[in-house]
C-alpha cells in the first residue's frame, strides 16, 4: 500500500495493530470528527462540504453496524443495533433538513458511547496500546471488518 503521508501509514499502523475494542473507539471518534465537521461546514455555508462530512460519519455508523455479531450476546448486540440504527435514521434525517439539531443529537448518542468503549479500552489496558491480535480480549458485541480499508476512516482537515 502506497503512502502519500507519513500520517497515513501511522494511522493503517494503528488500525491494524488495535485490538477490537480500540478499533470500536477509532471508529467512534471518526464518527464524531465527521459529524462536527459537518456542522462546521454548514454553519460557514458550505452545504456540499457538510454533506459529504455527513456521508463520512454515516459510512463510519454503517460499518459499525455491520461489525456486530449477534451470536455473541444477542440481547446486547439488540440494544447496540436499536441505538446504531437510531443515530443512523437520525443522521439521515439531518442530512436532508440540513439540521445541526439532528445531527447535535446523534453526535450526543455518539458521545456516550464513545465513553463507553473508552472506559472498556481504559479498564482492558488498550487505551494506548493495542496488545497482539491473537491475545486482544473481543468485546462480547462487536467484531471490527478488517476487510475494511484504513483508508476508509482517515479524515482530513
Amino acid at each position: 500500500m502506497m503512502y502519500n503521508r507519513p500520517s497515513e501509514k501511522y494511522f493503517a499502523d494503528q488500525v491494524l495493530t488495535a485490538s477490537p475494542q480500540r478499533l470500536q473507539l477509532m471508529s467512534l471518534d471518526g464518527a464524531l470528527q465527521y459529524a462536527r465537521r459537518a456542522i462546521q461546514h454548514w454553519e460557514a455555508g458550505k452545504i456540499y462540504e457538510g454533506g459529504e462530512a455527513l456521508i463520512g460519519c454515516q459510512q463510519i455508523v454503517a460499518e459499525l453496524l455491520r461489525g456486530l455479531r449477534p451470536e455473541q450476546a444477542p440481547e446486547l448486540v439488540a440494544q447496540v443495533t436499536a441505538l446504531y440504527h437510531f443515530v443512523f435514521r437520525t443522521l439521515v434525517e439531518a442530512a436532508s433538513q440540513r439540521s445541526v439539531s439532528k445531527l447535535n443529537e446523534a453526535i450526543a448518542v455518539l458521545e456516550i458511547e464513545r465513553e463507553t468503549w473508552r472506559q472498556v479500552c481504559e479498564r482492558l489496558g488498550s487505551a494506548l496500546e493495542a496488545p497482539a491480535p491473537s491475545a486482544a480480549p473481543r468485546a462480547p458485541h462487536f467484531m471490527p471488518a478488517h476487510d475494511a480499508p484504513a483508508e476508509r476512516f482517515s479524515i482530513d482537515a
